[in-house]
């Protein structure tokens, strides 16, 4: 790209490569010097006593040439810093030769070396120096009043040259190889946030986006030019509410702001962060970082589902969906912890179906089954709301009533029994057959009978063993 006339002279900014950035600086500080260098000459000579006509004239030379360099420097090439270095030494010489004390002016020549080993390279600037010292001693020679001042002035002349230059030289060899690192570092910078799979974007502190990546163009649906010179609240409306106040306190607070959960209108939930950019005078703006968590939140969700379905099955009974062994033992150490802390009674129900073997070795399994499928709705109909209905194992259910009065939990578990027993007095209609089941049922009392959850269980066991009964078939 060519900068236009505009931007050469500072009018508007300009968008350039490393190299044609560094052409038009070089050109610009040819254009300041050598305009510079005239202007405080000019006005030291009026100060002084009067501007001589060959003065004014180089000036005048000096102005057009700082001019022609800037507006020509893309098409004379290196000439132009040449052609302005030459023009500057016949400008400062005819001040040396035509104003009065004309030998003041010669200290204009530092900014001439300065230039010089500043935009020249080295080889280059060598031979422009020689050239211009070359200038200056014939000027030195036909002003100085003999062959000693003269020899004295170019001695001067040399040392302040070989000064000015060794430290010019040395300056810009630093600022080259800190350049080099800064290019480097910018672009391995650039490849990284234009290339993320992440979007990565900067906000200035109004929290208009300044920079944004391909990734997080695509996250907002967006073009980058869309989402560029706009408000986060502009492009970002649905969420603006919650990211706006964070992008603040990261800017107010200097401290970074993570993970901030959002999810879109089309349902794609991301995580959010901004992180505060310092500059030389405070804090600049936010950088943000956006990463795309849908698949990990599905993921998430998946486990979860996962994870309660096999709590459902280490804890409930597969075929009738009563809870199993495991997790009526949990609920009973649960009613006994609460029944220790608040003087409370248990009561352990265990119901097994009498001569149950027989309906499998006669009728079959599947017949079985399905009698323990409706064994174990009608003791979940016929046990209070609270109680727990478990399969403990084969045709054995055991019930849990919790938290009960200890002087009332005879009389209730009794009532209890009374309801289990009435649930099962009709006949189950089993497939083509119907079956009159009775069970023998045992009980046992916290702190009555026992005072562990194995006692009760023992002691509730050995009472139903005790009433066994007989289960027929009536049709």
């Amino acid at each position: 790209m060519t900068p236009t006339i505009a931007q050469r002279l500072w009018l508007e900014p300009a968008t350039l490569t490393p190299d044609e950035r560094r052409r038009l600086l070089a050109a610009r500080a040819a254009f300041g010097l050598f305009t510079l260098l005239p202007s405080v000459a000019l006005a030291a000579a009026a100060f002084g006593s009067s501007i001589a006509l060959p003065s004014l004239v180089a000036a005048v030379l000096s102005f057009v040439v700082a001019f022609v360099v800037l507006l020509s420097y893309d098409r004379i090439g290196a000439l132009a810093k040449s052609l302005a270095a030459t023009a500057g030494v016949l400008v400062i010489s005819t001040f040396v030769l035509f104003q009065p004390r004309g030998e003041l002016y010669a200290v204009l020549h530092v900014g001439l070396v300065f230039y010089v080993c500043f935009f020249f390279t080295r080889r280059r600037a060598m031979l422009q120096l020689t050239v211009l010292f070359t200038l200056i001693a014939a000027v030195s020679i036909f002003s100085a009043d003999g062959a000693a001042h003269a020899a004295e002035v170019m001695l001067l002349y040399a040392g302040a040259f070989v000064g000015t230059a060794a430290i010019t030289l040395v300056l810009r060899h630093r600022l080259i190889d800190a350049l080099a690192a800064a290019e480097r570092t910018s672009a391995t910078l650039d490849a990284f946030f234009l290339h993320a799979p992440a979007g990565f974007g900067f906000l200035d502190c109004d929290l208009r986006h300044v920079r944004v990546n391909d990734a997080l163009a695509e996250i907002m649906d967006l073009e980058r030019d869309e989402i560029e010179g706009r408000l986060l609240s502009e492009v970002a409306p649905i969420n603006a509410p919650l990211l706006v106040p964070l992008a603040r306190r990261a800017i107010d607070s200097g401290e970074p702001v993570l993970g901030a959960e959002i999810r879109n209108a089309d349902g794609r939930c991301h995580l959010v962060s901004y992180y505060p950019i310092p500059g030389r005078h405070g804090i600049v703006g936010v950088g943000t970082a956006v990463t795309d968590i849908t698949h990990l939140k599905d993921v998430e969700q998946r486990l979860e589902e996962t994870n309660q379905s096999l709590t459902v099955l280490a804890t409930t009974d597969e075929l009738t969906g009563l809870p199993n062994r495991r997790m009526l033992a949990e609920q009973l150490d649960l009613a006994l912890a609460r029944a220790r802390r608040g003087g409370l009674g248990v009561a352990v129900l265990c119901l097994d179906l009498d001569r149950f073997k027989e309906i499998n070795d006669s009728l079959g399994h599947a017949v079985g089954d399905d009698l323990l499928v409706e064994v174990a709705r009608r003791l979940r109909a016929g046990a209070r709301e609270t109680d727990v209905v478990a399969r403990y194992g084969g045709d054995e259910f055991v019930i849990l009533l919790a938290d009960l009065d200890v002087q009332a939990a005879p009389e209730l578990a009794a009532t209890v029994v009374e309801r289990l027993r009435s649930a099962m007095a009709d006949p189950f209609a089993i497939g083509p057959v119907e079956l009159q089941a009775e069970a023998s049922i045992g009980v046992a009392l916290y702190p009555l009978d026992s005072r562990d959850a194995k006692g009760l269980l023992a002691a509730a066991d050995a009472e139903m063993y005790a009433g066994k009964t007989v289960i027929s078939r009536v049709a």
